[in-house]
């Protein structure tokens, strides 16, 4: 596997209009309707809040075969979904890190658990 490099930060989008956060620069707010976002940048770690795994991926990502996605409670608060570089040991509840790999390029962030429990 290529190197691994934990990220202390993501860019997330929050509405001009009520500060709302979400994950992608959506069209319009799903809590006001404003149309205007600005990006942030939030922290990169929390915890696992669950998994699943994806044994018959669509076709964009069918050249990767099985992987695993997971949702995330940050620690500000926000929720993401994202991929999740699954182990035998990882637990809901298991603290995560956002991570970059090494000669891949992702719009989807990809996290790692760092410690159990």
């Amino acid at each position: 596997m290529n190197a691994l490099t934990l990220l202390p930060t993501l860019t997330a989008y929050q509405c001009n209009d009520c500060q709302t956060l979400t994950q992608r620069s959506p069209m319009a707010c799903a809590y006001c309707l404003g149309r205007r976002f600005s990006p942030v940048l939030v922290t990169a770690s929390g915890t696992l809040a669950s998994w699943t795994t994806i044994r018959k991926p669509p076709m964009r990502f069918k050249a990767e075969g099985i992987y695993h996605v997971g949702v995330f409670d940050l620690d500000n608060g926000m929720r993401i979904s994202g991929r999740l570089l699954h182990e035998a040991t990882d637990q809901t509840g298991d603290r995560v890190q956002a991570v970059a790999i090494a000669d891949t390029a992702s719009d989807i962030p990809i996290f790692k658990v760092t410690s159990h429990g």
